[in-house]
């Protein structure tokens, strides 16, 4: 019995439930996260250990990672991704705050260590691909009930706050809790037209339901970054299918209803309506010199200390390590009437600018847009519409100095490369079928 089960399990098996893993606590568990990451980088060892044993060759630890390697360095986006954790990584040279450095640092070392997963494990197969959002499209469909509920069991207070600049209180980071809806909505509504289902075909009935939910939903929870993402992502999609198929009148019809739903959505939803009054009041605050402590206001203050940085050392920044302490002098002598710890720049862009400085910049982008440019995948929706809803966040977070935000880029990122691939070599298959027949 206990060999049977243990036949069961296989690199493939680790990989995917990893993934599943990896999706669903990336929500709420930052420890269920690590764990599904090193699941992964176990699976892509064992992977690689069971290809060498195949082949007849030996197998240690040493050749293991040596033939690992040869695979990482053979794909070059991979290997261009890994560039996001040596550049903060050299700026050690000229940053004096060796602790925040070494935070910075630690944050990004799965820039180096998922890519070459990735580039090593075992390639699952459509339908496992497929499994994984659809378990991300329920998942979020849990939780957003479970916030709604203590949405309306404490829904004056939690109104009040929307009107304070406060968000709707969600699992860990409301923003990037939005971003993994939006991300659900359209992994959701791809999964639908592609006609996904695990047993019955009656499930894509409860899939559309499930992505009407959510749309409704992320409108409820107000957060601008995710609706900015979503909607941006929308006008995206509505645009490639004209390009793709010419059909001028349903893409319109489309796009005017894209239009039309915030504007009806502000009009029945309080909690969006608080929002955007906030929103009003907080730019006319800062506009007369007196928002210093709202959180507009604060984004404003960092993005412009951030660029005043990027002047004075426009070459190599002022050292990812010293970020803080640089920010904080130009605050005190521009804004000398804010009293709170300034925001570091909430732009990715202006971030490694005065961090790292334009070779920085010119490097994070070679990084950011490799996987996009080298390889078939851009020609794949949901890795195309995934960097459109990220690229859009980079311009309103510093996205990838968080963990959860590497988490969500990088896994996500890695994630679709691979099921592009997947999904174009099924599409081949059958169309060389099709020819023989």
């Amino acid at each position: 019995m206990k060999t049977h089960l243990l036949q069961l399990i296989t690199p493939q098996r680790l990989t995917f439930a990893s993934a599943c893993l990896v999706v669903v606590s990336m929500i709420f568990s930052p420890f269920l996260l690590s764990i599904g990451m090193w699941g992964l980088v176990g699976a892509a060892l064992w992977q690689t250990a069971f290809v060498m044993r195949q082949n007849g060759q030996k197998v240690s630890i040493l050749r293991v990672l040596g033939r690992s390697f040869q695979h990482f360095f053979a794909q070059r986006s991979l290997v261009a991704l890994s560039l996001l954790f040596l550049i903060p990584a050299v700026s050690f040279f000229w940053s004096s705050d060796h602790d925040f450095w070494l935070e910075r640092v630690v944050t990004r070392i799965p820039f180096f260590v998922l890519p070459w997963a990735f580039a090593n494990l075992p390639r699952l197969t459509r339908f496992e691909h497929r499994s994984v959002l659809y378990l991300l499209v329920w998942t979020m469909v849990i939780f957003c009930i479970g916030v709604g509920i203590n949405f309306a069991l404490h829904l004056e207070p939690i109104l009040d706050g929307l009107g304070h600049g406060r968000p709707v209180p969600v699992p860990r980071s409301h923003i990037r809790f939005n971003l993994m809806l939006a991300t659900a909505i359209l992994a959701g509504g791809w999964l639908w037209q592609q006609r996904f289902y695990l047993r019955f075909p009656q499930e894509r009935r409860w899939l559309a339901v499930a992505v009407i939910f959510l749309f409704f939903f992320i409108h409820v929870l107000t957060v601008r970054s995710g609706i900015a993402a979503l909607y941006t992502a929308l006008f995206f999609s509505v645009a490639r299918f004209i390009w793709r198929t010419q059909r001028w009148k349903i893409g319109l019809a489309a796009l005017s209803l894209i239009v039309i739903t915030p504007i009806v959505a502000y009009l029945t939803l309080p909690s969006l309506q608080e929002r955007i009054g906030y929103m009003i009041f907080d730019w006319q605050q800062y506009k007369s010199n007196s928002g210093d402590d709202y959180s507009d206001a604060e984004r404003w203050i960092s993005l412009q200390a951030g660029l005043q940085l990027w002047q004075e050392h426009p070459l190599l920044g002022v050292g990812t390590g010293d970020l803080p302490a640089e920010i904080q002098r130009v605050v005190n002598v521009r804004f000398p009437n804010y009293t709170v710890e300034p925001k570091l720049p909430h732009n990715q862009f202006i971030y490694i600018l005065s961090g790292t400085g334009l070779l920085g910049l010119l490097f994070s982008l070679v990084a950011f847009f490799s996987p996009i440019i080298i390889g078939p995948q851009r020609h794949f929706y949901l890795f195309a519409v995934f960097q459109v809803m990220v690229l859009l966040s980079f311009l309103v977070e510093y996205t990838v100095e968080t963990s959860p935000g590497v988490a969500y880029y990088l896994f996500y990122t890695l994630f679709f490369r691979t099921m592009a691939r997947v999904e174009f070599a099924e599409k081949e298959k059958a169309r060389l079928a099709a020819i023989t027949t």
